[in-house]
């Protein structure tokens, strides 16, 4: 079943260990780096370092307005790139009449390769991350993806070197068939979120894993009865689980980080932490008791790194 499978690939001992390679969160921001990708949440722009050897860091996430993401006019003569040397900025922001737009400058002095999904927001749930098609970056540009509908993250992978002297751009990706109106699909990711969030939950509050694995076994019931194969279950519940978990901040396995940044990550995870497990119990009612308690464990748990 979907949700014992997640509890069984995630151990914990004392506190959830598990964390990117190079990991930068700033607090009361949604965007993050983990492991090489970086998550840009709708109204924040995010700026990645090189380091020496070819990773990056993030150092600042800032919020922006719309007007940080559009194109200049014609007539404007304000610069496009206001990336600082060796850098890289991505700025995401969306409005009903423009749609959504993703701003990428760099600063560097080589071109830019990366790979891009989109998250929706379809029905009021989040859908995705789904591939899009984006343009390389030459040095010293900046480029703009555009898209319709409103997309409240971005996740970028693949960060590599390009030598184009002028934006070059893949076939564009279209929306995959019947995304939007696949409510199993939507129902499926969102599991994903949920099933994770009762694995992270459940050293620091009483949670009753029962309650999930009746939402998970409804779920295999009527996705079967739809004709869904077990690969695609798997598919949608790993799109929620690695949303989630880029929510929290939770990479699993990962390696290269020293202890005082361990401890730093820890510390920085625990209050959001504590806010996903509040909103697991108000959207499975039930799953959840004893917040109090669990409240306080996660605050003392947070106190040990300070």
């Amino acid at each position: 079943m979907l949700l014992i499978s997640l509890l069984s690939a995630m151990v914990f001992q004392d506190a959830p260990v598990a964390h990117p390679e190079t990991p930068q969160q700033f607090r009361n921001r949604s965007s993050t780096y983990v492991q090489g990708t970086l998550n840009v949440a709708s109204g924040e722009r995010a700026t990645l370092r090189q380091n020496a050897d070819g990773t990056y860091d993030l150092i600042r996430v800032d919020r922006i307005q719309m007007r940080d993401v559009l194109p200049p006019t014609d007539r404007s003569t304000a610069a496009v790139n206001d990336a600082d040397a060796g850098t890289l900025r991505f700025a995401l922001q969306s409005r009903q009449d423009v749609g959504s737009i993703l701003k990428v400058e760099n600063g560097q002095s080589q071109g830019l390769a990366y790979s891009g999904f989109i998250v929706r927001y379809v029905g009021g749930q989040a859908r995705g991350p789904d591939p899009t098609s984006v343009c390389t970056v030459p040095p010293g540009m900046a480029t703009y993806e555009h898209w319709p509908e409103p997309i409240i993250q971005v996740v970028i992978g693949g960060l590599q070197r390009s030598d184009d002297t002028v934006p070059t751009c893949p076939p564009h990706l279209e929306n995959p068939p019947d995304a939007a109106a696949d409510a199993l699909t939507t129902e499926g990711e969102h599991l994903g979120r949920l099933s994770t969030l009762f694995a992270l939950c459940e050293p620091y509050y009483s949670v009753d894993i029962a309650v999930g694995h009746r939402l998970a076994d409804d779920f295999e019931r009527r996705s079967q009865e739809a004709g869904w194969t077990d690969e695609r279950q798997v598919g949608a519940y790993d799109r929620g689980r690695e949303v989630e978990r880029a929510e929290v901040g939770i990479v699993m396995n990962a390696a290269g980080l020293t202890p005082q940044e361990a401890r730093r990550l820890l510390r920085d995870m625990y209050p959001r932490l504590k806010s996903r497990c509040q909103y697991l119990s108000q959207q499975v009612p039930g799953a959840v008791s004893g917040l109090e308690t669990g409240d306080r464990r996660l605050d003392a748990a947070a106190r040990r790194y300070r």
